[in-house]
């Protein structure tokens, strides 16, 4: 029989001498206490969704005292007038995604898309961003504060459990540009699923946050530079690798088009590089005309040309058969070419623009050349021009200022 459920009626509760008996309290519909064989008591609520009954326990006492349990008895009752299901909310919670989950996800969405240049790289900053947040934390429980600390962590350096990890400034940067596109993935629900992983009004929680500051990365190689370049890669053993990077000189492209470049790609149009959208950055076909020197490249490659291949530097060092051999290549011309060890591969093409800017060319055509879908990314690459220009530059303005009058800069 119903009965008020007070510290004195939980506390002289009979026990069962075997299974578990209710006691339902009288004034908060679906408030019960349960009391066990082993003498354990715990307070629960039952309630009804679609004439369908379910139970969800508050606590165990004295853990939980009674007049806190009725209390919570209430909010829950209010819930359920409301209409929601507070045990299938506890249900979805505990099975919602987590970010081991989200990690996998984006691991098939993105990583073995094959549109990645640097897989490996994201796969491991991937790692150390589950490793922070934990592995079974819900997505949806990651909010602004929980990632500007990752971002605060990372940039000043911390210890992971093993070793200690120095300050890494615009590793933090990128960690937190790989993170947000994982959860802009997280608000879109996945194929079978009616509901994202996370809530829309929670939104991306890496939104807003500052990066640490980034000088312009990059440098330009000189004319005496691009010598040593060439005379180093003449030396390179490796025939393949040393025409794909050849072909990156020639063309300014990035190392993953050529790395990726197929013969069907040359043969479109003649006298073109017709790089189609799957393998650009901005994901739409660019078509490009070839210099002198890239056409005698292509034409001395397809002279050797596999027909059962199509890949223009094919190996058989990857799975999918694309040459993946251009960094060794790199690293041995850099050392060659008496280059510092921050000298980029990327950079012949920062040179090619720049370039190519110092040259008189508009920024608008280098953009086509390049394949930039932004002219602010050009803009970026025009600002980096060469020593030579500006060396001539600040000459004659010192000739304009000094004229004919040496004792500007004489010693007396």
């Amino acid at each position: 029989m119903p009965a008020k459920l007070t510290e004195s009626t939980v506390k002289n509760a009979a026990v069962p001498a075997t299974g578990s008996t209710s006691l339902w309290d009288e004034e908060v519909t679906g408030f019960l206490l349960r009391v066990h064989a082993k003498g354990t008591r715990s307070f629960a609520f039952d309630y009804r969704i679609n004439s369908r009954g379910k139970r969800i326990t508050i606590g165990k006492y004295p853990a939980w005292t009674a007049a806190r349990a009725r209390i919570r008895a209430k909010e829950l009752r209010q819930l359920v007038d409301a209409g929601g299901d507070p045990a299938g909310e506890k249900r979805e919670r505990r099975e919602a995604p987590t970010m081991r989950d989200l990690a996998e996800r984006f691991r098939k969405e993105r990583l073995e898309s094959g549109n990645r240049s640097r897989p490996k790289d994201e796969q491991v900053m991937v790692d150390e961003i589950v490793d922070i947040l934990g592995e079974d934390t819900k997505v949806a429980s990651v909010h602004y504060g929980d990632m500007q600390d990752l971002h605060r962590k990372i940039s000043k350096g911390y210890h992971d459990g093993k070793k200690d990890r120095k300050p890494r400034k615009i590793r933090a940067n990128r960690i937190l540009a790989c993170a947000s596109v994982m959860f802009s993935m997280s608000l879109k629900p996945l194929a079978g699923e009616d509901r994202p992983w996370r809530n829309a009004v929670d939104g991306n929680p890496c939104k807003g946050i500052d990066r640490n500051h980034e000088e312009p990365s990059g440098r330009l190689y000189s004319p005496t530079e691009m010598a040593a370049i060439a005379d180093a890669l003449a030396e390179y053993p490796g025939e393949i690798a040393r025409d794909c990077v050849k072909l990156i000189t020639f063309t300014g492209c990035r190392p993953i088009e050529a790395k990726r470049a197929l013969w069907s790609e040359f043969d479109k149009e003649p006298g073109k590089w017709v790089k189609p959208s799957s393998h650009t950055k901005q994901k739409k076909e660019h078509v490009v005309p070839l210099s002198a020197p890239a056409l005698q490249l292509i034409e001395q490659l397809r002279a050797k040309r596999d027909p059962n291949r199509p890949i223009v530097f094919p190996s058989n060092r990857t799975d999918d058969g694309t040459f993946d051999a251009t960094q060794h290549c790199w690293r041995w011309v850099r050392e060659r070419a008496g280059l510092p060890d921050d000298a980029r591969l990327y950079d012949l093409r920062h040179s090619f623009a720049s370039h190519g800017a110092s040259g008189g060319l508009s920024l608008p055509l280098i953009g086509r050349l390049l394949g930039h879908s932004s002219s602010k990314t050009t803009e970026r690459y025009a600002r980096h021009l060469a020593d030579d220009p500006l060396q001539s530059a600040v000459n004659l303005i010192a000739r304009k200022i000094i004229g004919k009058r040496p004792r500007l800069v004489s010693s007396g």
